[in-house]
């Protein structure tokens, strides 16, 4: 069902309704009267006949309609039949204030699940348990229990904000209103038993006049939905910023695979909004950091920032934090430089950052001078300016209009940094976004290109026919296995042959010639070397017969099932990479590339991927790696076959999609890669069943 109704009710009952304003079933009666909601509010209270002026009703059973939303500000079993009545007189929106439940253990769980339940069974939707509730301060409708909106007053504007936290929702409110943003939407979801912060940033990313939705989240129970929401989002042009708090490693499976192991939780969450253009930010201050800047509605399409300040100091940190955050510095014509020494004191240095000195003190147009010449140069996207002093003799609204006029002629992104508030002032009531700090100021100018830039990549779709997976029970397809379903897959393999006997051994060996490499096979033994079942170099039909005969009794004396040997013909790449996959439980198929062989999990040097992606996503990830120099030549080396690779990488992701979540995960190390033009090879593979 919609969720409408709670975002903008005809009508609202308080369950629980108190005369005091300050208790949580007395407040949100005060602040839907405070703040305009012209609908019906009915204040259920059998002790009283009228509660803050209002007509007071014994039970929701007697109430004159059945209201859009309900409030339920009552405790304990208080609580749960509350939502019972609710659901039985047809409420649309139930938003339980009251905590005890899910956070509380499996008994307060079970309790939780009880009344969630009894919400569907009626189609009616639950907010919370265990939240602060929601407030929209366009219609007036604040169905919420916060006391920080006596202490700040609300105000209809273009942010929303949405948290499963209640004190974290309102804390990011306070820092927003800090900076200056009017904020129409601040709601909280608590437990989620059934609406998530998902579903209402969905709702509220197609409201109009909405323009920037920040989010708060320890867990994305529904990410299809949240994807919905920023697909919208994108189509609208309202960027989400997105807290996701919890980085844990709680998503591992290490014991299975070594995608999984390195594949955390965490890093899926980035894969994620990276795919979905949701910047996510660390903490409430950086959520909230660039939102004047958003706001202005500058999508920068580069990232150069041109620093200019009158302090050397401030020009020496800012080029450290442009350098440091990965911020190309702008390069100024000629031209610009030359009009420039014309311009500012002869001991200036024309260079970016610009300092132009102690001047400003005594020439106030200085800034409106070379501002038009900044303009004029084609090399710039963002500019930064710092004023660390001002005082006496410096004409700070004149500086303040420079700078505006600056934004206004050319549309790039804009921004001032100044410890002293009152020089700030100045140049917000120009409209020119003002930081206390220029490392802040830096990073989130740089969110501000980096975020653009993810909000026009491409998102590839497509639909994935169903692959046939091996039907069986044990956990892991054994190594001769997994090669062959990935070669159904389209993933090139090495040449091997499982061989049951010494003979097959010998006959496999003629077959290659030396070298071959020999590995025991078991589906009980998933990490071969680990257990001492890899033999390499091998040369002569005796010495395979010999390894086979060997490497069988070692998987006997560990009592394990064995599979056979496996007999591969070498190779030796130019280098090798590790390509793999998981099913995570909320994202769905993950894939990940990285540095392949012992380096795998010793260096950490992976990307990851959410399926369906292709080859040139695939190439871009390559080039994140540390590794990723060596790839494309150095020191007279030749390129690498990297589109081979991508092309592996496309072809697993659609495999963990046509697999239709039988394979948990899959690991494919060493994959060797060629010189360009001559392919790469998958060495030996690991697929993990999902049981």
């Amino acid at each position: 069902m919609s969720l409408a109704r709670a975002l903008d009710p005809r009508s609202i009952a308080i369950v629980g309704a108190s005369d005091n304003p300050h208790k949580v079933g007395g407040r949100p009666i005060l602040y839907l009267k405070r703040y305009g909601f012209r609908g019906a509010i009915y204040p259920v209270n059998p002790a009283r006949a009228e509660v803050q002026g209002l007509r007071a009703y014994p039970e929701v059973a007697a109430l004159p309609e059945a209201p859009d939303l309900a409030i339920v500000a009552v405790a304990g079993e208080e609580a749960v039949r509350a939502v019972e009545a609710c659901a039985k007189r047809g409420v649309g929106v139930c938003v339980v204030m009251a905590s005890g439940f899910g956070e509380t253990g499996e008994k307060g769980k079970e309790t939780e699940e009880t009344m969630s339940r009894t919400s569907r069974a009626a189609g009616m939707r639950l907010v919370g348990p265990n939240c602060q509730g929601l407030a929209n301060f366009r219609t007036g409708a604040v169905a919420n229990f916060s006391t920080v909106f006596n202490e700040m007053e609300g105000r209809d504007g273009p942010v929303a904000i949405v948290g499963q936290s209640g004190a974290c929702s309102q804390a990011i409110y306070i820092l927003a209103r800090q900076r200056g943003l009017d904020v129409r939407h601040v709601h909280a979801t608590g437990n989620e038993a059934d609406v998530t912060v998902a579903e209402l940033a969905a709702e509220i990313v197609r409201e109009d006049g909405i323009r920037l939705v920040l989010l708060y989240m320890e867990e994305i129970l529904k990410p299809d939905i949240l994807a919905g929401a920023a697909q919208s989002a994108r189509e609208r042009d309202v960027p989400i910023v997105a807290v996701k708090a919890g980085r844990t490693d709680s998503g591992r499976r290490a014991a299975g695979s070594h995608t999984g192991a390195l594949a955390s939780e965490d890093r899926v969450v980035d894969a994620f909004f990276e795919r979905h253009a949701i910047w996510r930010a660390a903490d409430p201050y950086a959520l909230v950091s660039a939102g004047p800047l958003y706001l202005k509605g500058w999508r920068p399409r580069q990232a150069r920032l041109i620093f200019l300040s009158n302090s050397g100091a401030s020009c020496v940190m800012a080029a450290d934090a442009m350098e440091e955050m990965g911020l190309p510095a702008a390069a100024l014509s000629e031209q610009s430089k030359s009009i420039l020494s014309k311009i500012l004191p002869p001991f200036a240095t024309i260079s970016n950052p610009l300092d132009v000195t102690g001047a400003l003190l005594t020439d106030s147009s200085l800034f409106g001078r070379i501002l038009p010449v900044l303009a004029d140069d084609p090399g710039t996207d963002l500019l930064l300016g710092a004023i660390p002093v001002a005082g006496a003799g410096y004409d700070v609204p004149r500086f303040a209009r420079d700078f505006a006029a600056y934004a206004q002629a050319t549309g790039r992104a804009t921004a001032m940094a100044a410890p002293q508030p009152e020089v700030r002032t100045e140049f917000e009531r120009a409209g020119v976004p003002a930081f206390e700090r220029e490392r802040e100021a830096v990073r989130a100018l740089r969110q501000l290109a980096s975020h653009a830039a993810l909000g026009r990549q491409r998102v590839t779709r497509r639909a994935v026919d169903e692959m046939q997976f091996p039907p069986g029970t044990g956990r892991y397809l054994h190594e001769q296995q997994s090669l062959a379903l990935l070669r159904r897959a389209g993933i090139a393999t090495v040449e091997s042959v499982l061989c049951r006997t010494e003979d097959e051994a010998r006959a496999a060996f003629g077959r290659f010639g030396a070298p071959v490499a020999v590995k025991g096979c078991s589906r009980d033994l998933p990490h071969k070397s680990e257990h001492g079942l890899v033999r390499l170099g091998i040369v002569g039909e005796g010495a395979a017969a010999n390894a086979f005969r060997s490497l069988r009794e070692k998987i006997e004396s560990l009592q394990k099932s064995f599979d056979g040997v496996v007999v591969a013909r070498m190779v030796s790449g130019l280098k090798e990479l590790a390509l793999g996959a998981r099913l995570d439980a909320q994202f769905g198929p993950v894939v990940m590339l990285g540095d392949g062989g012992v380096n795998l999990e010793a260096l950490d040097d992976i990307q990851l991927l959410l399926p369906p992606f292709d080859e040139d996503e695939a190439v871009e990830r390559l080039k994140r790696l540390r590794i990723a120099p060596l790839l494309w030549g150095v020191r007279g080396q030749p390129p690498l076959d990297v589109y081979a690779f991508a092309r592996m990488a496309v072809r697993l992701g659609d495999g963990m999609l046509g697999w239709r979540g039988a394979v948990a995960a899959v690991d494919v190390n060493p994959v060797m890669l060629f010189e360009a033009g001559r392919g790469a090879l998958a060495v030996d593979a690991l697929i993990e069943r999902t049981l």
